[in-house]
């Protein structure tokens, strides 16, 4: 893996690891109106409201923001 290179875990990894699929992520996150202007506010949502580790939390939002 080249330095700098994003690495995002894919859709099973994060259903495994979080007990969601990417799906369900967006729906909930769609549910509360959280948009992609702010991600760091995506971020946060998902670590304080469902207690993410920041890795997941990031990974979920960059498959709901692109």
């Amino acid at each position: 893996m080249a330095r700098g290179e994003k690495v995002i875990a894919d859709n099973e990894e994060l259903a495994r690891a979080t007990g969601r699929s990417a799906d369900e992520w967006i729906k909930l996150l769609q549910k509360a109106g959280l948009g992609c202007g702010d991600r760091t506010a995506v971020v946060q949502h998902l670590v304080d409201k469902y207690r993410l580790q920041l890795y997941w939390a990031h990974c979920i939002s960059h498959k709901y923001c692109g």
